[in-house]
């Protein structure tokens, strides 16, 4: 029955993270799209292409999403120690930290363009990002210390 579990779960992992793959494909190919459509109907502005690359920024990061979750969950060994664990959840953290920094990024050039009332949310992107690295850091240094005794 344990087989069947992990062999159930491995699938459906599997499927969940192809479908991820494939629908980042998608939005990039569409984001892609929209810059060469708007070029060639003259309609191009930064406004347009900022719009395209937080499209690509949150296709690159569920694409590392999906594959982090492929190499973790189906393709490692379950029986991995306290340091691999601590390194994939390292590795996890970064992905979700770099997309919501290059998120909140391209949310600041937009808002600061358009309407600087609004600011506050990438203030907040960006505070979060911070906390979640800090929190990453202590995470780690507690860790390292619980490995050491």
């Amino acid at each position: 029955m344990d087989r069947f579990i992990r062999i159930l779960s491995n699938f459906a992992y599997s499927v969940g993270c192809i479908s991820l793959y494939l629908i980042s494909l998608w939005i990039i190919t569409a984001a892609i799209v929209g810059i060469i459509h708007d070029v060639n109907d003259s309609t191009f502005t930064i406004y347009k292409l900022l719009d395209e690359v937080a499209l690509l920024v949150f296709s690159v990061a569920v694409i590392d999403v999906s594959k982090y979750l492929m190499i973790e969950e189906v393709l490692k060994d379950d029986h991995r120690s306290p340091k691999d664990a601590r390194r994939a959840f390292t590795k996890f953290i970064i992905i979700i930290v770099t997309a919501l920094s290059l998120e909140a990024l391209v949310i600041t050039i937009e808002t600061v363009k358009t309407d600087i009332t609004k600011l506050i949310y990438p203030i907040f992107m960006f505070f979060a990002a911070t906390i979640l690295l800090v929190g990453l850091g202590v995470y780690q240094k507690l860790n390292a210390n619980a490995e050491k005794n």
